[in-house]
């Protein structure tokens, strides 16, 4: 990786040197928690620091070079890992990254590519402002993996990245290019191509996405298409409708590979501080099998049920109340899932109350939550009690599914502190 950035350096003919006083700014950033707590498995004492990390700001005064500086302590505390730093001024950027990838990454990473070369690693990149280009180089945890070199433009209705390797300096035969215009409002293309084994037996991966929003009164109309040779074949259309307290969204798309249609429909009514309902109804034609499917879902629910203390959230639909985004948060009641037509009992009742209270200094919170799936007669009604103990931060917290008591209950003394 040092040859790497030296070439690059080289390359570029980049030299900058100056003398000026740095003034560092710290800040740290953590979760302090720590617990005591009885369950089915006898006592439980804990602590630890959770997301914790030191960032310095800082600027030189000769040039007004900013530097950002962020590092993490491991929970072991015997070690510092530096996770990025950057150095920059109105004219560059540079930055170094402990692990960064070229793709989107849910919004941690650089987002220069999209369909090919989406790896993460150990990774350099230097940003010509003025120029609107950025050159970037990257180590991959990819056991094997080349060395990339990577360079990215982004002006006003074109972009464009491009990436290729270096395997022990030597080229590594391969190389990604990936584009985006919109030339006008509402229109955007993109596609990439992907070449490997150069120096062989060549191999070409391309892929081509269209997608045009239209905005008529209160109707969109988003036609998109996309043609791959790997990453899929389809062209559809997006439609989506709101007046007043009904919203009407549809979506219709033809699977060329599979030479399949599907579609779906879904009207909602809603009210904030009354309620939200709707339904959805699917529909699957298979052109080469001659077979048809259709899906039946609807979702009931309140929004934004609160009298002084009391706040109450009333969900039924159809699907299974257990059923959970991967980041465990609940899917059931933000979306509308499962169907009826397979089976009537794919339905779920779900409710969640809380009492918040306050008596002085005594603030103590009393929450319920339960569900019943009626396909197959699943249930749970949790219980919980939290009140402040002494100190800011430091409460006391029990509770038990009424359903499963000896193996849910719990009771503890909690702390959690934010800086």
């Amino acid at each position: 990786m040092k040859k790497l950035v030296g070439i690059l350096v080289v390359l570029l003919a980049i030299s900058v040197a100056f003398s000026a006083t740095i003034t560092l700014s710290p800040t740290i950033k953590g979760t302090l928690w720590g617990h005591v707590e009885l369950n089915k498995g006898g006592l439980d004492t804990a602590l630890g620091i959770e997301k914790l990390s030191v960032s310095f700001g800082a600027k030189a005064d000769a040039t007004d070079i900013t530097l950002d500086l962020t590092i993490v302590l491991p929970s072991d505390k015997t070690t510092v890992v530096l996770n990025s730093f950057t150095v920059e001024n109105d004219k560059a950027a540079v930055s170094w990254y402990a692990a960064k990838s070229f793709a989107s990454d849910n919004g941690k990473g650089l987002n220069w590519f999209s369909y090919y070369g989406k790896t993460k690693g150990i990774t350099f990149v230097l940003n010509l402002k003025e120029l609107g280009l950025q050159v970037a180089t990257q180590e991959p945890d990819l056991l094997g993996a080349s060395d990339r070199v990577a360079l990215r433009g982004a002006w006003d209705i074109f972009s464009f990245s491009a990436q290729t390797g270096l395997n022990a300096l030597k080229w590594s035969g391969d190389v990604i290019l990936e584009a985006k215009l919109t030339p006008f409002k509402g229109l955007t293309v993109k596609g990439g191509v992907s070449a490997s084994d150069l120096t062989g037996t060549p191999v070409f991966n391309y892929v081509v996405d269209v997608d045009y929003v239209l905005e008529v009164g209160l109707l969109t109309l988003n036609p998109y298409a996309r043609y791959s040779d790997t990453l899929g074949q389809w062209v559809g259309l997006d439609v989506g409708y709101t007046i007043g307290v009904l919203a009407i969204d549809a979506n219709v798309e033809y699977d060329i590979a599979a030479n399949a249609l599907g579609a779906w429909i879904q009207p909602v009514i809603s009210k904030e501080g009354i309620g939200w309902a709707g339904v959805k109804f699917g529909y699957n034609y298979d052109f080469g099998a001659a077979t048809q499917s259709m899906t039946l879902g609807f979702l009931v629910k309140s929004n934004g049920w609160a009298a002084g203390p009391v706040s109450v959230d009333l969900y039924v639909g159809s699907g299974d109340f257990n059923t959970f985004y991967s980041n465990g948060s609940r899917k059931f009641g933000a979306e509308i899932i499962g169907d009826v037509l397979a089976d009537v009992k794919d339905i779920s009742v779900y409710a969640e109350a809380a009492l918040d209270l306050a008596m002085g200094s005594f603030k103590p919170s009393i929450t319920a939550a339960g569900g019943y799936y009626f396909l197959d007669g699943s249930k749970e009604l949790v219980l919980g009690l939290t009140f402040p103990v002494l100190i800011d931060g430091f409460d006391f917290e029990a509770g038990v599914d009424v359903f499963d008591p000896a193996d849910t209950w719990y009771a503890g003394l909690y702390y959690n502190y934010k800086f």
